[in-house]
């Protein structure tokens, strides 16, 4: 019997690998995790093993970008989005630092670093990425004093919920933001506040020209008074040319502190932009019109009008930098040939658009390959495709019509689906009986465990682009990729790098033995000529 990576599909004969005993090591432990962020949608899927990376209970795991960037402390790094959005010379591969802030006391600097897809406007529309905790004492220690001033507050705005709570009372949180021209304008303004304080209240400086101030017997009733109140103590003073409030109440509108001073200071930001200077937080604001919001890609009337088009990338032998197979992807036809490669298909509610996808795509990775003989193909399918009941007569239709492709194609199967769904593994066992190779996609990302991996008829396994941009700054993910590099030779199968865009990047997996590499080293996608139907009648005829 041929062993894994021996060539059972005649794919992969020039990189046979003996079967060794199977390496019981796990991954090296790293605080990190991988995610998917749908930007149209703003949907956020997160890697397994997220929640307890992050140290979240796993309800409150954000599930969009919008979530997450309330974990993202102001002014300390550029955040995900802002850091996307400069990705137009770096051919959509982002890196940034930033802080997040889980608790009250407990902030963690991350690094975070992925690749973005344009949408067919050129705007940002999906990203895909990994984020790395900095977890060392050192790095605790090193937190900028902005950051532990946070803390503390947040500390002391906790305490006062706490004991408000504790006496059946309310708490008000009032942030200000003001103008002055005073180096001792913050001194004057605690003192002349001290007559609305109680004993549990606290005064804080967030900033040069900002401040917060917590009353602990305040209901948010009587909220917009007491900001009146305070803006008369304060507006006699020389040094302030002006002064905005906002304000937030719990338990109104929250238990924790660090959501009360967000929606204190989404209500001051509000308030500056409709000029109030004084303003209590919405907890429920008006969705703003339908023709605000983009409109998403009509993947339909792509589908009807036939301008989704298959596009391919060379992937290439890492020793011989020969190319091995083309990488298809969907993509949109544009004029002048050039292809838009296209993110992840949307769920429909009636629809499995992602087979009809799917579908389209391999009526035309059938056609070339049996137009051109000599070519090999890598054709990724979604998780939701392999669940239909539909899928596999179809390709066995596609085979049939064209006998001989089969062992030039090969289907990737994305890690993920093995994980959401346990009859995948029946499909896979009936997809290489067809006699086509196997890949896995998104190899790493902790979905699939060593046991289940030898159960698997796979040919070839990609290592996930996130663990591979990185390699040439990170230590933990150079350990990372060389131990899923020595996992899948222990079980003798090939393995491929995605995102490879640099020579160096190259050098070090040909040297730690990574058999195929794919990125813009080797070359973008470009649309594959498609025969027309007349043609393909014409040439079945006369044969």
């Amino acid at each position: 019997m041929a062993t894994k990576g021996q060539g059972r599909t005649g794919l992969f004969k020039g990189v046979s690998r003996p079967r060794r005993q199977a390496s019981r090591s796990h991954l090296p432990p790293a605080a990190s995790v991988t995610y998917a962020w749908d930007m149209m949608s703003d949907v956020l899927t997160w890697g397994p093993g997220a929640a307890e990376t992050l140290g979240l209970p796993a309800k409150d795991l954000p599930k969009t970008g919008q979530a997450f960037s309330h974990l993202i402390e102001p002014g300390c790094g550029l955040p995900r989005q802002d850091a996307i959005a400069v990705t137009a010379d770096s051919g959509g591969a982002y890196e940034t630092r930033y802080a997040l802030r889980f608790e009250p006391d407990r902030v963690v600097m991350v690094e975070d670093a992925g690749r973005c897809q344009p949408d067919i406007q050129g705007l940002p529309s999906f990203a895909r990425g990994q984020l790395r905790l900095d977890l060392a004492p050192a790095a605790r220690d090193l937190l900028p004093a902005m950051l532990k001033q946070r803390s503390d507050l947040l500390c002391g705005i906790q305490n006062g919920i706490n004991e408000a709570l504790r006496v059946s009372q309310t708490c008000t949180l009032i942030v200000g933001a003001l103008e002055d021209e005073g180096a001792d304008a913050m001194a004057e303004i605690a003192r002349k506040v001290r007559p609305m304080m109680r004993r549990h209240d606290l005064f804080t400086v967030l900033g040069p020209h900002r401040f917060a101030l917590t009353l602990t017997c305040c209901p948010a009733a009587d909220a917009p008074s007491a900001m009146r109140r305070l803006a008369g103590l304060i507006k006699d003073h020389p040094a302030v040319a002006s002064l905005n409030l906002g304000a937030s109440c719990a338990p109104d509108h929250t238990f924790k502190a660090i959501k009360l001073l967000r929606f204190a200071e989404q209500a001051l930001a509000s308030g500056l932009e409709r000029g109030e200077a004084c303003r209590l937080y919405d907890a429920h604001p008006k969705a703003p019109p339908p023709d605000a919001e983009q409109a998403p890609f009509d993947w339909i009337a792509a589908l009807n009008d036939r301008s989704l088009a298959l596009a391919c990338r060379p992937v290439v032998e890492a020793q011989s930098r020969a190319p091995a197979l083309m990488q298809a992807c969907t993509s949109l036809a544009l004029p002048g040939g050039h292809a838009l490669p296209l993110g992840p298909v949307p769920k429909l509610k009636d629809t499995n658009l992602a087979l009809l996808v799917d579908a389209r795509m391999l009526e035309q990775a059938a056609d070339h390959l049996n137009d051109h003989p000599g070519m090999r193909l890598a054709l990724p399918v979604s998780a939701r495709t392999l669940k239909d009941s539909e899928w596999l007569p179809m390709l066995a239709a596609h085979l049939g019509a064209r006998p001989g492709i089969e062992s030039r194609l090969i289907v990737e199967v994305p890690e993920i689906a093995l994980a959401e769904c346990r009859t995948i593994l029946g499909r896979l066992h009936a997809m290489k009986a067809l006699g086509m190779g196997l890949a896995l996609t998104g190899f790493g990302a902790g979905h699939v465990t060593p046991d289940q991996l030898r159960m698997l008829p796979i040919d070839l396994l990609k290592i996930d682009g996130v663990f591979i941009q990185p390699l040439k700054r990170s230590t933990d993910d150079r350990l990372t990729v060389r131990t899923l590099i020595d996992r899948a030779q222990h079980l003798g199968i090939a393995t491929a790098a995605e995102w490879v865009d640099d020579e160096a990047t190259a050098r070090l997996l040909t040297s730690w033995g990574v058999d195929y590499m794919e990125g813009a080293l080797f070359g973008e996608p470009e649309m594959l000529p498609q025969a027309s139907s007349l043609q393909r009648m014409l040439k079945k005829a006369r044969g």
